[in-house]
């Protein structure tokens, strides 16, 4: 059992400042909808350069809209 808590030990020396968690950021209402439009390809050109923008900053909302795109292609059949 020793030897495990040695092995995590050297793991941590050798990554220590690049084992870092992030937070997972709140999806706003307003972003909501527009990845809402987006998905329906509702979305206007400015609003989209401008959520692109704001989803390369916070990947962890593409889930989201991946889950929007996937609820339409059911919907679709």
């Amino acid at each position: 059992m020793a030897g495990t808590f040695e092995i995590l030990a050297r793991f941590l020396e050798k990554f220590g400042d690049e084992v870092e968690g992030r937070q997972m950021t709140e999806l706003p209402e307003e972003t909501r909808n527009q990845l809402t439009q987006l998905a329906h390809g509702t979305l206007e050109p400015a609003a989209r350069t401008e959520l692109m923008a704001q989803l390369s900053r916070n990947p962890d909302w593409v889930a989201w809209l991946a889950q929007e795109v996937k609820s339409l292609r059911g919907a679709e059949r």
